[in-house]
């Protein structure tokens, strides 16, 4: 029996943050339930700068169609989704993790002797500047995921980095 494209394009990009993490030197956490809105508690097993074990969360979204400018993703969610990590007041940095993947499931890893590659991409964003939306007035929203933001492993450590990346301009 298989799963749905949706439940096999999930886990994909949620495994593609985990390799990040492990290749960064993080710990990747999931909690039990799924009641806060984030997929994952990422942390730093030491001190950072004057920070002891700091941490951020993360939910992760993965899309096969993907749709944007040359400097953004316009990724729609559902507000609900959006509402879990926009605005301010959370004890710990929350981030949208976009995970760019192939349409075709067979393109999602290649191994060989050498090496093992993961397509295509990760991305992320701080909606700490970003309104909280009514729900009850809109169901979905588009958010603007900048192209600079590159997940990769040093991006992935920065984000834990003594000096907060949600203050770093969005344009």
């Amino acid at each position: 029996m298989s799963y749905a494209k949706y439940n096999h394009q999930g886990y994909f990009g949620e495994s593609f943050v985990r390799v990040l993490a492990s290749a960064a030197g993080l710990i990747a956490g999931q909690q039990d339930v799924d009641h806060t809105g984030v997929d994952f508690s990422i942390d730093f097993p030491g001190i950072r700068g004057t920070v002891r074990f700091p941490k951020i969360e993360a939910q992760v979204k993965s899309w096969s169609s993907p749709k944007g400018t040359d400097l953004h993703w316009q990724y729609p969610m559902k507000v609900d989704h959006y509402n879990n990590i926009a605005g301010e007041g959370f004890a710990v940095s929350r981030y949208l993790f976009l995970i760019i993947v192939p349409s075709d499931v067979s393109q999602y890893a290649e191994a060989d002797e050498d090496s093992m590659r993961l397509s295509h991409c990760g991305y992320w964003a701080s909606l700490r500047d970003s309104p909280v939306l009514d729900r009850t007035e809109q169901r979905n929203v588009t958010v603007s995921v900048p192209k600079r933001n590159l997940l990769t492993v040093n991006g992935l450590r920065s984000l834990l980095g003594p000096v907060p990346a949600q203050r770093v301009s969005a344009s």
